[in-house]
């Protein structure tokens, strides 16, 4: 594919690597670590439940990942799915959340309601993070800022377990107010979803490739 030469450089760029790679790293540890936990806390001690977040989680982030990875590349914009994608994934991060609020009594609605709510957010974390923040950030290497660049990016799942860890089990605490941690981790993802909107320019897109079908 063919690169757009203007690169993103200076505070931008590092601000957009870091806020977007963190957020992005935060909330997938608090999807592996806590969800299963809210589930058997707020939902019902079933793992067939956590079964069918594992299965349909798994399916939408492997179809959104080749499936707007392959528009971005086409069209040639990360822009639009990097900060859509991030949007959307800290609005259902926090709609996760809601479902402990179904009544008891309707235990399958709220046992699909927890599947449907985690798919949905994995495929918007998937759009944004995978498809769109992963692939800007090849986008934007040079020669210079190769090295810096990875050494960010492999810092970040390490951070991001510790603080998703940590942080976590604070906002969660000892009354188990896992609604806190969705909306405090949801408006994290939001917010640089925003802020994305605002740095990101045309400059850090790509040529359309158009080639094959």
């Amino acid at each position: 594919m063919e690169r757009n030469q203007k690169k993103a450089s200076g505070f931008k760029m590092w601000t957009l690597v870091w806020g977007l790679g963190l957020a992005g790293q935060i909330c997938w540890n608090m999807e592996n670590q806590w969800f299963n936990t809210f589930v058997y806390t707020k939902i019902g001690k079933d793992p067939s439940i956590i079964t069918g977040m594992l299965i349909c989680s798994a399916l939408a982030t492997t179809f959104a990942t080749f499936f707007f990875g392959t528009w971005a590349d086409r069209t040639g914009n990360r822009r639009k799915f990097i900060s859509i994608g991030y949007i959307l994934w800290g609005i259902f991060t926090i709609c996760f959340g809601l479902t402990e609020f179904i009544s008891k009594d309707l235990y399958l609605l709220a046992g699909i309601s927890v599947v449907l709510a985690d798919t949905v957010m994995s495929f918007f974390g998937s759009m944004g993070n995978d498809a769109g923040f992963n692939t800007w950030t090849t986008d934007i290497l040079t020669d210079k800022n190769r090295g810096q660049i990875g050494a960010a990016l492999a810092t970040q799942p390490v951070l991001g377990t510790i603080i998703g860890t940590v942080v976590g089990g604070l906002l969660v605490g000892e009354d188990n107010n896992y609604m806190r941690l969705f909306i405090v981790m949801g408006v994290f993802v939001i917010i640089f979803g925003i802020i994305s909107l605002l740095f990101l320019s045309k400059a850090d897109d790509v040529e359309p490739s158009k080639r094959g079908t």
